[in-house]
C-alpha cells in the first residue's frame, strides 16, 4: 500500500503538472524547433516534472516503510516512472477520447503535432533517441527515489535508528 500511495499520488500531480506545463512548451517551441521540439520538451518534463516527483514518491515510501537501504529509494523512483507513465498512456490516449476534461490546455494535439514532425525528420534514429531517452529518464527518476530516501533520513534520524 506504501508503493501503490507513494506512486499515485505524485502521478496524479504529474498528470496535471505535464498538462500544464508541456502544453504550453510545445507550442511555444513547436515553429523554432521543428523536429526537435519532442525531445526538447520531453527532456524538461524529465527534470521539472519527473524528477521533483519522484523524490517525493521516494520520501512518501520512505516514510510508510521506514526503511534503512536505499535499494528502496531507487525502487520507489522506477515505481514511481512505471505507475507515472501508465497514467500518461491511459489518461493521454484511451480517456481523453472520451472526455474532454483530460485535455484542458491541448496538449495532447501539440505532443502528436511534435511526434509526427519529430517522427518525418528523424526517421528512425527518433525510435533509438526515444529508447535512450526513456532509459535514462529511469535512471534519474532512481536518483530522484533515493534523495527522497536520503531526505527521509536526515529529516526523521529515530526512524532509521529503528529500522
Amino acid at each position: 500500500s506504501a508503493f501503490l500511495m507513494g506512486t499515485l499520488l505524485p502521478g496524479i500531480i504529474g498528470l496535471f503538472l505535464a498538462e500544464t506545463v508541456m502544453a504550453v512548451q510545445f507550442k511555444a517551441l513547436q515553429p523554432i524547433l521543428g523536429g526537435m521540439t519532442f525531445l526538447t520538451v520531453e527532456a524538461l518534463g524529465a527534470w521539472l516534472v519527473d524528477f521533483p516527483l519522484s523524490v517525493l514518491a521516494g520520501c512518501i515510501i520512505t516514510k510508510k516503510i521506514g526503511t534503512s537501504e536505499p535499494k528502496y529509494g531507487a525502487l520507489a523512483g522506477a515505481a514511481f516512472l512505471t505507475v507515472f507513465l501508465l497514467l500518461v498512456v491511459s489518461v493521454g490516449g484511451g480517456l481523453r477520447q472520451f472526455a474532454t476534461f483530460f485535455d484542458v490546455f491541448g496538449l495532447g494535439d501539440a505532443a502528436l503535432v511534435a511526434a509526427q514532425t519529430a517522427r518525418q525528420q528523424l526517421s528512425f534514429h527518433l525510435g533509438v533517441i526515444v529508447f535512450m531517452f526513456l532509459v535514462s529518464d529511469y535512471f534519474l527518476c532512481m536518483l530522484g527515489g533515493i534523495l527522497g530516501f536520503n531526505i527521509i533520513r536526515l529529516a526523521y534520524p529515530s526512524d532509521a535508528e529503528e529500522s
